[in-house]
């Protein structure tokens, strides 16, 4: 949330999608703006991705607020499973 000076909502959600789009690490995820807050929502393999995808917008000039409803998906570790038992 980097300035004080008002932009169009537009202008934002053009601006928020380019940066997610352009960051090498985030994954795809929606952005709706209202009144200068955006919500993300979708979902990510990973905490870090959620927690990226929100410091990138936060960086886009304009920004008044973030609602991160990006879901974490349950990654699943191979190593975790059990091999069926045996009878």
């Amino acid at each position: 949330m980097t300035s004080t000076h008002h932009r169009s909502d537009t202008d934002i959600f053009s601006a928020a999608r380019k940066a997610l789009d352009d960051h090498p690490t985030v994954p795809q995820v929606r952005v709706h703006v209202d009144r200068g807050t955006v919500t993300l929502t979708g979902s990510v393999r990973w905490p870090r991705e959620k927690s990226e995808a929100e410091a990138v917008v936060r960086r886009v000039d304009g920004v008044q607020g973030i609602v991160n409803k990006i879901l974490v998906a349950q990654a699943v570790d191979p190593e975790g499973f059990d091999a069926p038992e045996s009878r």
